[in-house]
């Protein structure tokens, strides 16, 4: 924000060089990016009087002036036809430098010797106010810097605000800091209001929540025209383009005190009346920045009796503008909430200094008066007669009170200021301050939206005492032990292990978009919607971990990589009732070689479905008793990522029976959606929650055993729709405790066995570490783990 030196001390006399302005700025928070020097291109012009004038013998049309500056007299030369004994002029003395790097020197003119210049403003750069010299009364001192007596030369600052201080987005506001932090009064606000018109029934607010304040006053008789020279500088020092002097008016007030207003031409109004209400469907605005916006059904607009003429805190329309044939006005001062604008600045994508200023939080009890000083200066520069202002208003809470302690803002800082300063840099920010001894009751301000707790009060006081006072040691704190909730631990131990295994963290925003979940083949109008999206891109929250990582997987591809390996532990979303529930997942894909081609001389293997199992059952290693069912079937249970994955090429993960996991191949409809259909993508998704509700699983290590191990492989022959882990679970349920493994290395179906059956090659591994087995105890196993299999799953072994 760009701050006028000249205009900053209109409201507080400082003297202060610009650059020690700015450390002060910058001690209070308001850090100073920048300091640009304005005013005219001229140096060593003082204000002088002309002591004498003489016809020059020579020249008919020059003049012989004695030119006192307070200091001694110059004999000049001067050729202008308006010069005059009495008069005080702008004198430019020798070594002067003018516009266009001109420097004046001793010259000699018709004979005389000319020690100087008598100035007129066109040849000091400045906008010619008829012809001759520039007289300019009889008020400056002789011997005054031109410049700076006249407010031509100004230092600008763009001082940084941040985003919590909208009530620093002003002169009035910095003064007020700075004002605070010297601890001198601020100059008043006086600019009386006539009001000769009597009052009119202009204003009807449909919304008293959304607009608790607004004020319409009608003023008559007004002439738009070119504003002052003062006003036009005020506003070009800031960066604003002056446009006329009821809308300069307008922006000044804006920069001078930070309150937003608007003024309507009142016969472009239909119905003459102002009506604050939603927006209907099919609307639309033709704003000032002469562009038109839809405007979505229930935004906060300032309408006529046909149609919007504002939307509300953010920009009017063009076509009820105040021009140059306006003599009827309305000017409006109000408040509206910062919801209400934010949402209807995002919904048009149309921003403004107004919008910028009521989005972070105007001061309530302000437009009231920043309206009347604006309705003044309308009177003062362009004529006309005001009536007094017609105003709605709701009731607002006051800011809640702060209760606190001294010694407890003194805690915060680490430092010990005595209860006299402190409550002393409170009642310098113009806050409400009681209580005796160590207790404080505070209350802020209407405009000091951000002091609600007591770690605000004590920035303040750091502030305003100086934080150079607070000494420089270690906080008083006792330590706090870590606290991890069980899905933290199990995010913590999944990430570990998707880390060792070789896959990639990736980091997705939980919004995506409605077309995204139509490439997925998921049901948009499933998950949760956001009531007021950024874009439509961020519209929905995600029902699952997926779709982030296929875009990751086509983005990655389509810029030259060969092989992804992906995962992401976060949150997903789904709707309960009226709710939303979040749920903690971990999902990752695989594609391409699984090593890189130069480890290996042979084609290196790609990416397939057992390798994402294997992911799985590391998951879910030890966290219980692990079995796997086709999706579809009634104990696989359904989950929202169920259409991702092929039908017939996915399993489920269940963990004592209950679905935990799922892995399989991507549906090639999704696979084409992503442009992924000639590379083979294995997925899976896990439940972090279910693994959180489980004790962790402790790591054990086993000594390894001197003796040998007996082997003994056997070719079952079962039912095909036996699952190999129904037959690894009826064997380690009957087998000895000298089972170490349980191996299934073939599978064959076809030529040679029953209808209806298939082979299952399975190896058993028995071993102990204090003696070795006879053949008698593995028969014995063996025999055991035959017969429960003929029993429970009518498995025969082959001959």
């Amino acid at each position: 924000m760009k701050i006028s030196y000249n205009w900053l001390k209109e409201h507080l006399p400082l003297e202060l060089p610009a650059a020690e302005l700015a450390a002060h700025l910058s001690r209070l928070g308001f850090e100073v990016a920048g300091i640009a020097r304005l005013g005219p291109a001229f140096t060593g012009v003082v204000a002088a009087k002309v002591a004498s004038r003489e016809k020059h013998p020579n020249a008919d049309k020059l003049s012989i002036c004695l030119v006192d500056d307070g200091s001694r007299t110059w004999n000049v030369v001067c050729g202008a036809p308006n010069v005059a004994e009495g008069q005080t002029v702008a004198f430019a003395r020798i070594g002067a430098v003018l516009p266009g790097g001109f420097k004046i020197g001793k010259a000699k003119l018709r004979g005389v010797e000319s020690e100087g210049m008598i100035c007129s403003r066109a040849e000091l750069g400045l906008p010619k106010d008829g012809d001759g010299i520039w007289v300019l009364g009889e008020g400056p001192a002789l011997g005054a810097d031109v410049l700076s007596l006249l407010g031509l030369a100004d230092d600008v600052l763009d001082v940084e605000v941040a985003s919590n201080r909208p009530d620093c987005l002003s002169h009035r506001g910095l003064a007020r800091e700075l004002a605070a932090y010297f601890r001198k009064p601020l100059k008043p606000l006086r600019l009386p209001l006539e009001e000769t018109l009597g009052s009119y029934d202009l204003v009807r607010v449909e919304d008293g929540a959304a607009c608790p304040f607004y004020s319409g006053r009608l003023i008559e008789g007004v002439k738009v025209g070119e504003s002052p020279e003062w006003l036009k500088n005020r506003l070009e020092a800031v960066g604003l383009r002056p446009i006329n002097n009821v809308v300069d008016i307008t922006n000044f007030i804006l920069h001078d005190v930070g309150h937003p207003l608007h003024a309507f031409d009142a016969d472009r109004l239909a119905g003459g009346r102002i009506v604050v209400r939603r927006s209907k469907a099919g609307e639309t605005l033709s704003a000032l920045d002469h562009k038109s916006y839809d405007l979505p059904e229930g935004l906060l607009v300032v309408a006529d009796a046909e149609k919007p003429v504002a939307l509300a805190g953010v920009m009017g329309a063009e076509k009820s503008s105040v021009t140059a044939g306006t003599t009827r006005m309305i000017l409006e001062g109000a408040y509206f909430i910062p919801t209400e604008v934010r949402r209807s600045s995002r919904k048009t994508r149309l921003r403004s200094d107004s919008s910028y200023r009521f989005e972070r939080g105007a001061d309530p009890e302000a437009a009231r008066e920043a309206a009347a000083r604006a309705a003044a200066l309308i009177l003062q520069l362009a004529g006309g007669r005001a009536a007094g202002a017609c105003e709605s208003s709701s009731p607002r809470a006051a800011n809640p009170v702060v209760k606190t302690t001294v010694s407890r803002l003194n805690a915060i800082l680490g430092a010990a200021f005595p209860s006299e300063q402190v409550r002393d840099a409170l009642a310098a920010i113009a806050a409400e301050s009681k209580g005796e001894a160590d207790q404080l009751e505070f209350r802020a301000p209407s405009w000091r939206l951000d002091l609600a707790t007591a770690f605000d009060l004590a920035e303040e006081v750091a502030r305003l005492l100086g934080y150079e006072n607070i000494p420089c040691r270690m906080a008083p704190l006792a330590p706090v032990a870590a606290r991890t909730t069980p899905v933290e631990a199990a995010s913590r131990r999944a990430r570990s292990h998707l880390c060792a295994l070789g896959l990639w963290e990736a980091c997705n925003y939980d919004l995506l978009a409605e077309k995204t979940l139509t490439a997925c083949r998921l049901p948009p109008e499933g998950p949760p919607r956001v009531a007021d999206p950024l874009s439509e891109d961020w519209a929905l929250l995600r029902p699952s971990l997926l779709p982030g990582l296929l875009k990751n997987a086509q983005h990655n591809l389509s810029r030259g990589a060969d092989a992804v390996r992906l995962f992401e532990i976060g949150k997903t979303y789904a709707r309960a009732g009226a709710g939303v529930t979040e749920r903690w997942r971990a999902a990752g894909l695989l594609l391409g070689p699984l090593l890189d081609a130069r480890w290996q001389a042979a084609r290196a293997s790609r990416a397939g479905f057992y390798d994402a199992k294997a992911v799985v059952e590391d998951l879910l290693a030890r966290a219980g008793a692990l079995g796997w069912a086709r999706l579809g079937e009634p104990a696989a249970g359904r989950t929202p990522c169920d259409p991702l994955f092929h039908p017939t090429n996915s399993l489920r993960a269940l963990l004592d029976g209950a679905p935990a996991a799922t892995v399989g191949w991507l549906h090639p409809r999704a696979a084409r959606a992503f442009d992924l259909e000639r590379e083979g993508v294995v997925l899976f998704d896990a439940d972090l929650e279910s693994l959180a509700a489980r004790a962790a699983p402790r790591a054990r290590c086993a000594e390894f055993s001197a003796l040998p191990v007996s082997r003994r492989d056997l070719a079952l022959l079962v039912d095909k729709a036996v699952a190999y882990a129904q037959v690894e679970a009826v064997v380690r349920a009957c087998a000895p405790a000298d089972l170490q493994d349980f191996l299934l290395f073939d599978v064959y179906e076809g030529k040679g066995l029953p209808e209806g059956t298939k082979s299952l090659a399975v190896r058993l591994t028995f071993g102990r570490r204090d003696r070795t087995l006879t053949d008698a105890e593995i028969a014995q196993a063996v025999e055991t783990a035959v017969a429960a299999l003929a029993r429970e799953l009518g498995a025969k072994l082959r001959t």
